[in-house]
């Protein structure tokens, strides 16, 4: 029994002492480092996990602060909005990377270079509207990618280019459009052996609402039906009456699902532009995130005069 006892704390003795030397103290203390000998490769791998999850954290990590021989990063529920380029550069032996339930809006081209290890990638519940290939640049050895509940409508073709061994994705968002932009990702999963996630269902068109991607049909993905919105919103919502001397400033703001989709201003029903002389200011078109069109108009009203003024949604 005494030698039984001697062994097992002979043994975590040499798990304390592997820890402490190949995880020193990370700059955010709040973070949890570990490491253990792998048991599928040499004795000499020692594998490194760090979890900075829920740590009040705005930015990503310096990799020259983490243990070179780090195969799991999880910096999960902070408040992280950027990923730059070489945000993760340095780490090459890393294998898992969790970002899920962050503020990430934007994904600078080639945020992960370096990661030519990493198989599982979560960016689940972020801001992330605008998705490209350059995304993924060096992440080669992919084979899980989540990218539910982000804000994006659609996703456009070859957008995955660089993910040649992705074998898992999810996709589900509150705005998702199951219609013809989307049959190529279809096809695609089918004749690549790719897996659609259950949990990612469509949300527009009314008629596909619930459905899960994986299991639609060629034909049901068609754009020929009645345009519908996510988001189609005037700000201010009612009539307003101005008086002279007061400015009148209105913003138009829809769903932007493609480059055919245009905002316009009418009054009265007459299609509007700047019209200096008359304090009339069309500003142009802004597109947010790949998500959101905006278009502004600013009025100097005259006395008394009542603003019958409406955004128009167009396809070009």
């Amino acid at each position: 029994m005494s030698a039984l006892v001697l062994l097992c704390v002979i043994a975590g003795l040499l798990r304390s002492s592997l820890g402490n030397r190949n995880c020193p103290d990370l700059i955010v203390e709040s973070c949890h480092c570990s490491a253990e000998r792998s048991k599928q490769l040499s004795r000499q791998q020692v594998l490194v996990r760090v979890v900075c999850d829920d740590v009040e954290l705005m930015d990503t990590l310096q990799p020259s602060f983490l243990p070179n021989r780090t195969v799991s990063l999880n910096l999960s529920n902070n408040k992280i909005s950027l990923l730059r380029n070489g945000s993760f550069y340095g780490l090459a032996a890393l294998e898992k990377l969790d970002l899920k339930n962050n503020l990430i809006s934007t994904v600078e081209p080639g945020a992960f270079r370096g990661l030519h290890a990493l198989r599982r990638l979560d960016l689940s519940n972020n801001r992330i509207g605008c998705v490209s290939p350059e995304m993924f640049l060096d992440l080669g050895s992919v084979s899980k990618l989540n990218l539910s509940g982000n804000i994006f409508s659609t996703l456009t073709v070859g957008i995955f280019t660089h993910l040649v061994a992705l074998k898992v994705l999810h996709f589900s968002t509150e705005t998702l459009f199951c219609d013809c932009q989307l049959k190529w990702l279809l096809l695609w999963a089918r004749s690549n052996s790719l897996k659609i996630g259950n949990d990612t269902v469509c949300v527009f068109p009314t008629h596909l609402h619930g459905l899960e991607f994986r299991n639609l049909r060629e034909q049901q993905l068609r754009c020929d039906g009645s345009l519908e919105m996510p988001l189609f919103q005037l700000i201010p919502s009612q009539r307003q009456v101005v008086f002279r001397g007061d400015r009148l400033p209105l913003q138009c703001t829809a769903s932007y699902l493609d480059p055919s989709v245009e905002l316009r201003w009418r009054h009265n029903r007459r299609m509007v532009t700047t019209h200096e002389d008359r304090g009339i200011y069309v500003e142009d078109t802004l597109i947010h995130d790949c998500c959101l069109i905006t278009r502004y108009i600013e009025e100097g009203g005259g006395e008394g005069k009542e603003g019958g003024w409406m955004g128009q949604l167009a396809e070009s």
